[in-house]
């Protein structure tokens, strides 16, 4: 069974028809420099112009945006980015009571807005 995710959506985790069930080894695994979609359309950028800090706090939302899962920045909750679609299977650890944080690891302006974030996890 495939899935795209987001094509009809509502934003609610009960629209995503995930292709497996990631077992909780999955879910505890580190996310190293992911790098986030969508950066210089999102509210942080729009906010503020700039993209945030090396080492700013950031979370994984439990709502989603258009479909997708977003990364805030953990200070204010401003929308950094979206994850890659690669990564969907974390929404089916965030049912099973995981949660994520980590912080900015890469970020620039140029060429384009671009940041990269660590992620772990937390039950």
């Amino acid at each position: 069974m495939f899935s795209i995710m987001g094509s009809l959506g509502t934003g609610r985790f009960g629209d995503y028809r995930g292709e497996f069930e990631p077992t909780k080894d999955m879910c505890r695994k580190e996310r190293k420099n992911v790098e986030l979609e969508e950066v210089g359309r999102l509210e942080y950028f729009n906010n503020h112009g700039d993209v945030p800090a090396i080492m700013e706090r950031v979370v994984l939302s439990d709502k989603l945006e258009n479909g997708r899962l977003v990364v805030l920045l953990e200070a204010t909750g401003e929308k950094i980015g979206l994850l890659p679609s690669r990564y969907s299977n974390l929404l089916a650890c965030m049912r099973k009571g995981f949660s994520y944080s980590g912080s900015v690891v890469y970020s620039t302006l140029k060429p384009f807005p671009k940041v990269e974030v660590d992620l772990y996890a937390e039950e």
